[in-house]
């Protein structure tokens, strides 16, 4: 049962109502609901397993012996090759940030061309990760003082990463060469493929270089979600810090909030994961800045009103998560790995959406880009 709140300064009125889903992403905003875990057997492969082995095969001799700064001149002209790009994909993608960032249909349609560069550029980062002496890029950390100001709570920090291009290896990498221990949430499809072949023999690929920073990958079982839970907890209890991918992916609660004029939807298990340890949530951006530098930036804590139930903190962290992303998305729309799964926003719900973009636009991103 979902009782009736206001969702602090997001100022979204939620009426009580009963859902469930059953393998669905959308969900009424500002809202969460009980998703049932899709536990179908995964399939064996696909045809497009083939096409990520040979984009792997072919970027490998550039990703060893070209300069990094090389790198992104490369993989635009590569995203802009004939037939490579997926074009029902791409469509999406470009729809999303007309509506999103409203921009002309040719300069959204270059943005997600520049978006899937930074996915091909991506993989190149983890096939220079296999070389001897592995990569190792050069990375600003903001914010780092509220990771120091939680831990020495004493109750660990959970790290709610948003979802943009260069997140998974520059988060990790950052705060292992500053000597934190990071376990990490995960799940198998992390990588390249959900197929079994896929996940067998591709995305140890990507997996392998990225635990060398890691203290533990704790890999969701949907099956037995239990475990993951406790492994994290145990971790925070360990002073460690834990780390989770902001998105609808896994998980049974699902929190859809206002973004963009649109919609999102957000596991929640991490400001749950915080509301039953006591450690302190901090939101963080990972992105490359017009300088072409990478930055972390460790946003101040998320901190729901003590006095609601832990469906409704669950719902206020979702919304104030969402209102940090849009200055973040709105200045780095080719790097946010979002777009497809944003929506946008229905009669019903546009005027809630937009009160709500409208507080979020306040800010700026808070490490220096220039």
């Amino acid at each position: 049962m979902l009782e009736g709140i206001n969702v602090g300064r997001m100022g979204v009125a939620i009426q009580k109502r009963q859902v469930s889903l059953r393998g669905a992403t959308h969900v009424p905003a500002g809202m969460i609901v009980h998703r049932q875990r899709d536990l179908a057997a995964r399939p064996l492969w696909r045809t497009s397993d083939l096409a990520i082995a040979a984009s792997l095969a072919a970027l490998l001799p550039a990703a060893w012996l070209l300069p990094e700064r090389s790198w992104w001149r490369l993989c635009r002209a590569v995203a802009r090759a004939p037939g490579l790009v997926d074009r029902a994909a791409l469509d999406r993608t470009i729809a999303g940030i007309v509506s999103g960032v409203q921009l002309d249909p040719r300069r959204a349609a270059d943005i997600a061309l520049d978006l899937q560069a930074a996915v091909y550029e991506l993989r190149m980062q983890t096939l220079r990760g296999w070389r001897p002496g592995g990569w190792h890029p050069e990375i600003a950390l903001s914010g780092e003082e509220h990771i120091m100001r939680a831990s020495a709570r004493g109750n660990g920090v959970i790290l709610w990463v948003a979802h943009f291009a260069f997140n998974s290896g520059i988060t990790k990498a950052a705060l292992h060469e500053r000597g934190y221990r990071v376990s990490h949430l995960s799940r198998p499809e992390h990588g390249f493929s959900k197929t079994r072949f896929g996940i067998g023999w591709l995305n140890p690929l990507r997996r392998i270089p990225e635990d060398r920073w890691l203290s533990e990958r704790i890999v969701y079982d949907r099956r037995a979600p239990a475990i993951a839970m406790r492994r994290m907890a145990r971790a925070l209890a360990g002073g460690e810090i834990v780390s989770i991918t902001a998105g609808a992916w896994e998980g049974s609660g699902i929190a859809e909030g206002p973004l963009l004029g649109g919609t999102l939807a957000l596991a929640t298990g991490a400001p749950r994961l915080a509301a039953l340890t006591g450690a302190v949530l901090l939101p963080v951006f990972a992105v490359r800045d017009r300088s072409h530098r990478f930055v972390v930036a460790i946003e101040a804590p998320i901190v729901p009103g003590e006095a609601q139930e832990p469906a409704d903190r669950g719902r206020a962290a979702a919304a104030e998560f969402l209102a940090r992303h849009e200055p973040w998305v709105r200045g780095f729309p080719e790097q946010w790995r979002g777009w497809k799964e944003w929506r946008k926003a229905s009669p019903a719900t546009e005027g809630a959406a937009d009160g709500a973009a409208a507080s979020g636009r306040a800010g700026e991103p808070r490490a220096a880009v220039s």
